[in-house]
């Protein structure tokens, strides 16, 4: 229940559904108040003009970029004893596969986490749940897809989690029980920041090892100007992101006060 609610929340507060929302609202009032109805639409299609363009989604997937890519070196010197893949997502009911599969996002990871693998030997630890009850985990889908696409096959399983916090928390525990504590973290450039936050809340040393980074556009100064659906997509990503750094923020510091309020 908790997942649903978080999603449909965070649906509301990204772009296509703030918007929905604004003109749902303003359609409401458009008979008895018309001016305010006409000013939300307007923000509405205001708001929706500016998100969609490559300009804004550029800007706003280098903010949280914070951590650079591993280079040589850092790779020699980490101490990480093993490396943790979260997951992100599925590609539900794939005919070609015929069924479940690993997502896009899923994909770019993998591959960034075999590359690592067959730099360091280090074991794989693919994390990730069923957070919608699916009877395949994410974790399970991984697997096989670093096993028959990539061909790794030293692979460890966390496969309880729904969300990034308990990614951290049941990956703990397994490797609690291998006597790991320190690890290689692969995510997505973006999504890096928050993720070592709560890895660290949970317990574990990190070497951020992130992938997928918003690299310049290869256009003109005028198509900037010019909105899309792909740069909607990474200004929605952007923000799901903001907001799930708020939302780890304002749980941790009620944990913290809960803490010391049970002392």
């Amino acid at each position: 229940m908790e997942i649903l609610i978080t999603r449909s929340i965070g649906s509301l507060a990204l772009p296509l559904g703030s918007v929905i929302l604004l003109l749902v609202i303003g359609l409401l009032l458009i008979r008895r108040h018309w001016r305010s109805a006409a000013t939300l639409v307007a923000l509405a299609l205001l708001g929706l003009y500016t998100l969609s363009l490559p300009l804004t989604a550029d800007k706003l997937m280098h903010s949280p970029e914070a951590y650079p890519a591993l280079q040589p070196q850092d790779i020699k010197d980490s101490p990480a004893q093993a490396i943790v893949v979260l997951g992100a997502g599925r590609y539900p009911a794939a005919p070609e596969y015929g069924g479940d599969t690993v997502s896009t996002g899923g994909l770019e990871r993998l591959r960034y986490a075999a590359h690592l693998h067959r730099l360091t030997g280090l074991p794989l630890v693919v994390s990730g749940g069923s957070p919608l009850g699916e009877t395949l985990s994410e974790a399970v889908l991984m697997q096989a897809s670093l096993i028959n696409d990539f061909h790794v096959t030293d692979i460890w399983i966390e496969d309880q989690s729904r969300t990034t916090a308990e990614n951290a928390f049941f990956t703990k525990t397994l490797l609690d029980e291998k006597g790991i504590h320190h690890v290689y973290l692969v995510t997505h450039a973006w999504h890096m920041p928050r993720a070592v936050g709560i890895f660290k809340q949970a317990g574990l040393a990190v070497t951020p090892a992130p992938s997928i980074f918003a690299t310049a556009r290869n256009s003109g100064a005028w198509l900037d100007w010019l909105p899309s659906a792909g740069a909607l997509h990474d200004t929605s990503l952007a923000l799901h992101e903001k907001l799930g750094l708020l939302w780890h923020r304002i749980r941790h510091r009620a944990d913290t006060a809960a803490n010391s309020a049970a002392r």
